[in-house]
């Protein structure tokens, strides 16, 4: 139980999905950032840099997006230094960003064919999981067109 590890449900109970590289790829996100040992604060705080992310496609105003991104990384940086972590940490958690960016486009492949296999379901999916892949994914019904 005291493992920093992410723990993997047995394969027999979960059926093929066509997303194991999906999920593979989640676990071992999950297991490298289990290893930086991230405090509560650290973890808030670089959650919230990634998800304030300025090279998305739709944002109209990404410089002031860039701004408020910028004075998190210092957050995070002052949160660091307070703890005494390694001073690498940073750059080591900042590493993770390209590997992060490859599960979300990932992630949006398979909800696109998700999307087309079940236009139903997709329409269905919860308001704030609509608004953060909207932009993305159009949920209109195929039929329309």
């Amino acid at each position: 139980l005291g493992s920093t590890e992410p723990r993997r449900a047995p394969l027999p109970c979960c059926p093929p999905s066509g997303c194991d590289d999906l999920i593979g790829a989640i676990f071992e996100l999950g297991r490298t950032l289990c290893r930086l040992q991230l405090s509560d604060e650290e973890l808030a705080l670089f959650t919230a840099a990634v998800l304030l992310s300025p090279d998305r496609p739709w944002l109209t105003e990404s410089k002031k997006v860039q701004k408020l991104q910028d004075k998190i990384y210092v957050a995070l940086q002052h949160e660091i230094q307070k703890k005494h972590s390694a001073e690498d940490k940073l750059s080591k958690m900042v590493s993770k960003l390209p590997l992060m960016k490859t599960i979300c486009n990932l992630h949006l492949d398979k909800l696109e064919f998700f999307r087309l296999l079940h236009p139903e379901t997709a329409m269905n999916f919860p308001p704030l999981y609509k608004e953060v892949f909207n932009s993305e994914l159009q949920y209109s019904d195929p039929r329309e067109s």
